[in-house]
């Protein structure tokens, strides 16, 4: 959807996310049209799926829609959004303008659906301005959680209670709540069948964040048996459930709406800004004596001072004060607030019949009751609670520890273990650390008592989890495959047991341990010597690199080496290549896939490295199948193929039995259910290697699905992993399921940057200045010329009301500007001459004369293709040099071609490269000085385009010089990028579409010329 732009909006009734797309360039349908028109540049539905795909997010439940959008329009036809303007798309001269309705057809995402697309959206990509506004909006949906800035709400729905969560805002998050519905675009209401019946913004976003909150909660709630025993616990069953509705009635249920309905009337009633009302859950010394819960009053601003309800019972006034905090009617209050928590737990009202109540007398049985189903509803009600630790997961508990041991002998340096190799196994129960074997529990269990103390600490033994533990013995141990083993012993942290109980790790004997060990610690890894035909040196971080491979080649475990661009992937894979064949005597070829415009890097790469081993190449339309492939793999040690032939000649592929299979730019497989990953996982071998400097470009099933292709089943079905570990991190930034998924992923992910001085401390620095180049007198005219006459159209369209066209003439001023800064030949398209009218142009002829001299070399980035060619043909005339000219419509064979000619001893001096043609992908360190003729707002992607020349095999100091005009708008942004740097890639980083949300005053400020910045030719 390179020429198109995503649309969508929240619909209410639905409960849907409504996604819908508009291209540059689409043919109109033929035939009868409805009584709605169709929307003539409409996207097709597969066209919003191929996103999806990208995203790779599922389309299971997304289902094609039939919607009606109101959008401005003039000449029987849409006008285009400002997104698509960007890309080239036309706006027609219109006198009159207004709102007409078309038909679109697109897809409808069910809530958790829309929430995993806008999450894995970026502010660069192609969307359009509503799409970014839900985008914010889900973000915001997510800081509430975090936040815990949500309240659980009870809703009549005919003769049943349905159960909700609701935002819950703070004055913080009220005010973004509240500035986002100012700011949302009118397209977001637009998606209706009559403009009168559209929703209030805030009504809108109001209704989306609650729908995104009540579903992020319920996908990522434990998934345990919940207690139906009391209608509190019936109500949390329907909170954290999949089902809503509570199975509850009559009496019982009318009570509970009631109690609800009082509670959520109460505003205040556990407190103030002050204090607010706390109960103490305090055990007794002796399993006979009773457990007591003591009211207290806590200051909200201080945790740790408390204040005894004794106290407030001695309180004569109306006010009770204690160091400088009031509480006023305190005993009043104390007694409401009580008496709310008494509905909410039924034993406290036993103590409301003294005069002064200061606590209330539990038996354990009660206590439990309180710490298992009370505490979570108090504490939503607002009051304070106190537990102890051991409650809470800092103190004793029961858990499973299982104590496994390997049959088989360890592998020997020419031995390859499988990941499926059976692993022995057998449980054992502990409790805070020290064994508790099965007669000390059952003695346990026959108190019948839900908490008791063991070894002086206590601990919770309801019926479920007796239940679990009794399972788990009767089951026994059993045996693991080595993957479930290692997932065990890494992953041990927030895990349970198949039957239920929580996992306290693996212990292992034997080599099995020495294998844990190493894998958590990779500082004990023993190096591996440099492969005998390998011609080069590895550095010191590739020789651990290479070492850290073949070491998990040795257990049959897959790595992903996913070293920051530049650092030498492919020299460290060689060499591991290498050693298979010579100190492991492999015979079986190895498989490389990679995409196909670096399958010639990667035989260069082969021929300087490795020329010892035999590579076949298979591509093109004579390429072998079947057995004459087969025949001829087994007489090569190396086979070249891409990704396009992975999924096209899979039956092929497949039938292999390889050795070894690397996966370069493994990031193309990040979509586990696209054609390409599927023949990846079908692919025989004894090990597999992924390479990749962005293991995870936007959501973290890509890393699963790497993970699968590397180590099968390791990280579970995508379903568990995305329960376990997606949608708690990336929604809630859950610390536990962060720090699991680290501690499972790392031992076989290994990412080194190239900017750590422990990994590579000679590099040469980047030195990045600032050009400041001055316009001439005709630049200076049409500069003005051009604020002048884009205002007044910009200051008509505002007094119109007309949001797209002003949009639309905004941006198309930004780029004439940029143009007129440039050249004014580039602006003017008159094919004129091209020396003394440019400023920029005569700063960089002076600066290329110092590269010449000097014997250096440089690049040249520009965003425009238009100027690229102008600059190649005046830079050849003036320095009677061949100077090369990468843009999009290169060749590949040629952009390789240039690639060996600059980087060849005597190659030429210039390179000139149009910013997304060659801002990423090429090695160009012949370069020492990199020149950004043109700015594009954006820091990441010029330093993308930076590191053709800054990376490894660099010998020499890097300058990059970025040209700006200034006193013109370039300075300014330049200025503001600067001054936000650390919000320039999440806020600025989009392109210029940020800069229409500007008023008229301030667009005027932004660009307006300061005329000292102008020189005469």
């Amino acid at each position: 959807m390179s020429d198109s732009v995503l649309h969508a909006t929240w619909l209410p009734a639905a409960q849907r996310l409504f996604m819908w797309g508009e291209s540059v360039e689409v043919p109109r349908r033929k035939g009868r049209q409805p009584r709605i028109p169709r929307h003539p540049y409409q996207s097709a539905p597969e066209t919003i799926s191929e996103r999806l795909d990208q995203l790779a997010l599922k389309q299971a439940d997304a289902a094609e829609h039939p919607q009606t959008i109101w959008l401005p329009s003039a000449n029987g036809s849409p006008l285009p959004s400002p997104e698509l303007l960007e890309m080239g798309a036309s706006l027609p001269e219109a006198e009159h303008v207004e709102l007409a309705p078309w038909q679109v057809t697109g897809l409808l995402l069910p809530v958790d659906a829309a929430l995993d697309l806008l999450l894995a959206l970026s502010s660069a990509q192609a969307t359009g301005a509503d799409l970014q506004a839900w985008r914010v909006a889900a973000l915001v949906a997510m800081r509430l959680i975090a936040r815990q800035q949500v309240v659980p709400v009870l809703q009549r729905d005919g003769f049943h209670l349905r159960a909700r969560w609701q935002p819950r805002l703070d004055p913080e998050t009220a005010q973004t709540v509240a500035l986002l519905s100012r700011s949302l675009p009118p397209i977001c209401r637009a998606a209706v069948d009559d403009p009168a019946s559209a929703p209030a913004p805030r009504a809108l976003l109001d209704d989306f964040l609650a729908a995104a909150v009540d579903a992020t909660i319920r996908a990522i709630a434990l998934k345990t048996t919940l207690p139906t025993t009391t209608p509190g616990g019936t109500w949390l069953r329907a909170l954290l459930g999949a089902d809503p509705i509570l199975k509850l009635s009559g009496p019982a249920a009318d009570d509970l709406f009631k109690s609800w309905q009082a509670w959520a009337g109460q505003g205040n009633v556990a407190g103030d800004e002050q204090f607010r009302i706390t109960f103490r859950l305090e055990p007794p010394d002796d399993e006979a004596d009773p457990w007591l819960l003591t009211y207290l009053l806590q200051a909200t601003d201080d945790p740790s001072l408390l204040v005894p309800a004794a106290s407030i019972w001695r309180e004569q006034g109306q006010t009770y004060t204690y160091l400088e905090r009031r509480f006023e009617q305190p005993q009043e209050r104390l007694l409401t607030g009580l008496g709310y928590a008494a509905r909410v737990f039924p034993p406290i009202e036993a103590s409301l019949r003294q005069a002064a109540p200061e606590r209330a007398v539990l038996s354990a049985t009660k206590a439990f009751s309180f710490l298992k189903e009370a505490v979570p509803l108090l504490e939503q009600s607002g009051f304070g609670v106190l537990i102890p630790a051991w409650w809470q997961g800092r103190g004793a508990r029961i858990q499973a520890r299982a104590r496994a041991k390997s049959t088989a002998p360890k592998p020997n340096e020419k031995g390859v273990l499988s990941f499926e190799r059976l692993v022995s196994f057998d449980w054992e129960l502990s409790i805070g650390g020290e064994p508790l074997d099965r007669s000390e529990f059952e003695r346990l269990v026959e108190l019948k008592l839900p908490l008791v103390q063991v070894r002086g600490q206590w601990i919770a033994l309801d019926p479920e989890h007796i239940d679990r533990v009794l399972r788990l013995f009767e089951q026994g141990g059993g045996t693991l495959t080595l993957g479930e083993a290692l997932r065990m012993g890494l992953g041990a942290d927030g895990a349970v047991t198949p039957q239920g109980v929580e996992f306290a790790g693996l212990e292992a004997e034997g080599w099995l341990h020495d294998l844990l060990a190493t894998l958590s610690d990779l500082q004990r890894l023993e190096p591996q010597p440099e492969p005998r035909q390998f011609h080069g040196t590895l550095r010191p971080y590739q020789s651990r690199g290479f070492s850290w491979m073949a070491f998990l080649r040795q257990f049959g475990l897959g790595a992903c080496l996913a070293d920051d661009m530049g650092l030498g992937k492919t020299a460290q894979t060689l060499a591991l290549l290498l050693h298979e064949r010579e100190r492991l005597n492999v015979t079986a070829p190895a498989l490389i896939v990679c995409p196909t415009s670096v399958i010639g890097n990667w035989l260069r790469e082969l021929q300087r490295f490795a020329p010892a081993l035999r590579v076949m190449i298979h591509q093109g339309a004579d390429r072998r199948q079947g057995e004459a492939f087969e025949r001829a793999a087994a007489e090569h040690d190396v086979v070249l193929t891409s990704f396009p032939l992975l999924a096209r000649d899979r039956e092929t592929l497949t039938s292999v039995g390889w050795d070894s299979v690397v996966l370069d730019e493994a990031q193309n497989i990040k979509n586990a259910s696209a054609k390409q990953a599927q023949a990846a996982r079908a692919l025989t071998a004894r090990h597999r290697v992924a390479l990749t400097g962005t293991p995870v470009e936007n959501r973290l099933t890509e890393l699963w699905s790497i993970m699968t292709f590397l180590n099968p089943g390791y990280l579970g079905s995508e379903a568990a992993f995305r329960r376990e570990f997606a949608r708690p991190i990336e929604r809630t930034a859950d610390p536990q399921a962060t720090e699991r998924l680290r501690k499972l992923t790392t031992p076989f992910v290994l990412r080194r940057l190239k900017t750590d001085p422990a990994i590579i401390s000679d590099l040469p620095e980047k030195l990045e200045m600032n050009v400041y180049c001055t316009l001439t007198p005709e630049q200076a005219t049409l500069y003005e010329a051009v604020v002048q006459d884009a205002l007044e159209q910009i200051n008509q369209a505002e007094q119109d009301e007309n949001a797209i066209q002003r949009r639309g003439q905004v941006l198309a001023m930004l780029m004439q500007l940029k143009q007129v800064c440039n050249h004014p030949a580039q602006f003017l398209k008159d094919g004129s001459p091209l020396p003394g009218r440019s400023g920029k142009l005569a700063r960089l002829v002076e600066m290329l004369e110092e590269v010449y001299a000097e014997g250096d070399r440089a690049l040249i980035f520009t965003q425009f293709a238009e100027m690229g060619a102008m600059l190649q043909s005046h830079l050849s005339a003036a320095f009677f040099d061949d100077v090369l000219f990468l843009h999009g419509g290169t060749h590949i064979k040629e952009r390789d071609g240039m690639v060996r000619r600059f980087q060849a001893p005597k190659g030429p001096r210039v390179f000139i490269l149009s910013l997304k043609a060659g801002g990423t992908g090429l090695n160009l360190t012949a370069a020492n000085h990199v020149f950004h003729f043109d700015r594009w707002w954006n820091p990441a992607v010029e330093n993308q385009a930076t590191d053709r020349a800054f990376r490894i095999g660099q010998r020499r100091n890097v300058q990059v010089h970025k040209f700006i005009c200034g006193g013109t708008l370039e300075e300014h942004i330049d200025e503001l990028i600067e001054s936000k740097r650390a919000l320039a890639e999440s806020v600025l980083g989009g392109g210029e579409s940020w800069l229409t949300e500007l008023n008229t005053d301030q667009l005027r400020d932004l660009v307006a010329l300061r005329r000292a910045d102008v020189v005469e030719a």
